[in-house]
């Protein structure tokens, strides 16, 4: 008697169990991507303001100069942001005979500037070669722009998985389907020094263009892609 109430209790609980866990018939996965291509919007140049001399009073002086020159030349430029790193006085070393013998002193100090102003920002860096020298220049996306990109995108990835849904549903023989799981990712491109989409233009500017500034900003590809799964719903 025990044995029956406990098979009975066992196949009640089995049953509960196979009730509560939804039954993954008809689930489909499939994925969906939208691409939007965008302008860079934001241009950034890196400056290095160095000065070495025998001296380290000389090699300070020679700096402030330099420092001087370049940030007046920022100054009243509100379409600037600029940040400084990067602020160095050393010892310069060199070793005749194996022996350490300090040669001279050296004061260094970097600028950021990003700005959307591709001109003024350019013509800031062809001023200031006698000051500085250019480490880097790039074209990247600003923060809203990548936003906006990013939700024009999605929408346009979520809707194209809503058609196909509809598609696979109708052509499978249901009246209908039900989103099982969801997941956006987004790729996007690096910001970039050189698009390749302007390789031939940089090579005919180069004799009239500045050598350390890209020729154009380039585009770069926001990418969104839907993963998803759903269950056809209504019957065949």
């Amino acid at each position: 008697m025990k044995a029956k109430r406990r098979t009975a209790l066992l196949l009640a609980a089995l049953a509960a169990a196979a009730q509560a866990e939804p039954l993954n018939y008809n689930v489909v996965e499939f994925a969906e991507s939208a691409t939007v291509a965008v302008p860079h919007d934001t241009m950034t140049a890196v400056f290095a303001v160095r000065s070495e001399a025998r001296e380290r009073e000389a090699a300070h002086r020679a700096f402030a100069a330099k420092q001087a020159a370049f940030v007046r030349r920022t100054r009243g430029q509100s379409a600037f942001k600029i940040s400084e790193s990067g602020r160095n006085v050393y010892p310069v070393y060199h070793y005749p005979g194996n022996r350490r013998v300090l040669s001279g002193w050296q004061e260094s100090v970097e600028y950021t500037i990003e700005s959307r102003d591709f001109a003024a920002l350019g013509r800031l860096v062809e001023q200031s070669r006698q000051e500085t020298e250019i480490q880097d220049t790039r074209f990247s996306l600003s923060m809203q722009k990548r936003h906006a990109a990013v939700d024009e995108a999605g929408r346009t990835a979520l809707l194209r998985f809503k058609e196909r849904a509809a598609s696979l549903a109708q052509t499978l023989g249901f009246s209908g389907y039900k989103i099982v799981s969801l997941k956006l990712g987004e790729l996007g491109d690096m910001p970039v020094a050189m698009p390749k989409a302007y390789a031939a233009s940089a090579r005919m500017a180069a004799d009239s263009a500045p050598a350390d500034i890209p020729p154009a900003p380039g585009v770069e590809d926001v990418r969104i892609t839907v993963n998803g799964s759903v269950q056809m719903d209504g019957g065949q």
